[in-house]
């Protein structure tokens, strides 16, 4: 099928069922000349006459009867899915697959779910808990929380949180025992938790950075 096969085939109809050029036109909200135009140019590419014309009236030609009876069914079936499309974007329905972290669902997804939900009735949601970072796209989900820049560089990304800061603490008993760092070298010669990333095995980073004291 060449992509210009389809090219008029609504005007067409459209001039079919009002009899009328100009009436066509009010139906698909262009000028009489675009219309007209469209059926010229669809005429010269099935090679027919479609329509006979006259100064009073618009009647279908045999051909274009035989073709109007062929085609109808399938515009409609058009029109048909492309108005499902539009009462689908105004009323959203189906599943929503998300992949998020632990942290992500509790300090993000959490608080929102119920009221989303409420808002869209007609929704599904399905959360993935996880730190994997898995491919989204090719697992099936819709949409992922992560942290910081680890994105894919062919998503999309919008923030979603509040800017997030980590911090070192220790148990009080523990700096009793061990002393208490002045500088991030020391730690080396701590015991550290650390977290590892479950899809690379590698251990975050901790990064730090100096500030003015007061």
């Amino acid at each position: 099928m060449r992509q210009d096969q389809l090219d008029g085939l609504v005007t067409f109809v459209a001039v079919a069922e009002t009899r009328g050029f100009s009436a066509a036109s009010v139906r698909l909200g262009v000028s009489p000349s675009a219309v007209s135009q469209a059926v010229r140019l669809l005429e010269k590419r099935v090679g027919v006459a479609l329509f006979n014309r006259t100064t009073r009236s618009v009647n279908l030609t045999e051909a274009g009867a035989r073709f109007l009876e062929r085609i109808r069914p399938a515009v409609q079936e058009l029109a048909s899915a492309s108005d499902e499309l539009s009462d689908s974007a105004e009323r959203p329905s189906g599943l929503l697959r998300l992949t998020v972290p632990r942290a992500a669902y509790l300090f993000v997804l959490q608080p929102v779910l119920g009221g989303f939900l409420r808002a869209h009735p007609r929704i599904d949601v399905e959360v993935s808990i996880s730190s994997a970072l898995v491919d989204i796209v090719g697992m099936g989900f819709d949409a992922g929380i992560r942290f910081g820049g680890m994105v894919e560089r062919d998503m999309v990304g919008v923030r979603v949180g509040p800017p997030l800061a980590n911090s070192i603490v220790a148990a009080p008993r523990y700096l009793a025992g061990r002393g208490t760092p002045v500088h991030p070298r020391e730690l080396l010669a701590h015991d550290c938790i650390g977290f590892r990333y479950e899809s690379s095995g590698q251990l975050e980073r901790w990064a730090s950075r100096k500030t003015a004291r007061p």
